[in-house]
């Protein structure tokens, strides 16, 4: 979406002396830290104006956000929109497919997988509750993202099809086809992480496309604590998609 002009015009006109203190923000981060316990950060005047500046103008706005998956039947996302992540409910739908596909050995097998990665680690259980996105394209292609294009069934899916012993894995990479969800969102109010992330990506995006800057903070990982109703999808693409594509 289109930034304001207000946000564009300030960012801009203060080019020079943001990117001056993002600098020498960037030096201190990887300074030893026993230099970082006997001093404080540099100051960031502008920094700081330009960060309330953005959470003022965008307080109102939306944002896009991109959702990796791999889809088996788009018209129910259409339908009924982007439901937040419950791992029992996709293990279901795992067993569903795979026992419609004669997969009995495969389908054996889950269980026990699952039981492992939830023993070795409560990262995915932490993970539900919430609709996970990404604000950038680039995101969907740099390793991050993609590995929800190669499997049907999410994260701990696909992490779990990698403890099991049989084709299991195999199979999750023949159900469904790679797609990514667009969706459009309040810029404040829904994401956990927008208060702290947007405006400082703002800022390093900025620069990036000014040249000579790699933006080292333009990503966070969206967290909608809530179902995205159908009328927020803007459109369903496949990752080759030109909309899409990094």
């Amino acid at each position: 979406m289109t930034w304001p002009k207000e946000v564009t015009s300030f960012l801009r006109a203060h080019s020079k002396e943001l990117r001056l203190e993002r600098e020498a923000d960037r030096d201190y981060a990887l300074s030893p830290t026993n230099f970082r316990l006997m001093n404080g950060g540099p100051s960031m005047p502008r920094c700081n104006e330009a960060k309330a500046l953005i959470a003022s103008v965008m307080a109102h706005q939306e944002l896009l956000a991109f959702h990796a998956t791999r889809l088996i039947d788009i018209d129910e996302v259409q339908r009924r929109g982007l439901l937040r992540l419950n791992l029992e409910q996709q293990i279901n739908r795992l067993k569903a497919h795979l026992s419609d596909a004669g997969a009995y050995e495969e389908l054996a097998e889950v269980d026990d997988a699952l039981a492992k990665i939830l023993k070795a680690d409560s990262f995915f259980s932490r993970r539900e509750g919430a609709v996970w996105a990404t604000p950038c394209r680039k995101s969907l292609h740099d390793g991050g993202c993609d590995v929800f294009f190669g499997s049907y069934g999410g994260e701990a899916i696909e992490r779990m099809a990698g403890c099991s012993q049989g084709k299991l894995e195999l199979w999750l990479k023949q159900i469904g086809n790679p797609a990514v969800i667009i969706v459009r969102y309040p810029a404040y109010g829904w994401c956990e992480f927008t208060h702290s992330r947007l405006p400082q990506s703002m800022i390093e995006l900025h620069l990036q496309h000014e040249g000579e800057w790699e933006a080292m903070d333009y990503g966070w990982d969206i967290m909608i604590k809530r179902d995205i109703p159908a009328q927020n999808i803007v459109a369903i693409l496949p990752p080759d998609h030109s909309s899409v594509a990094s």
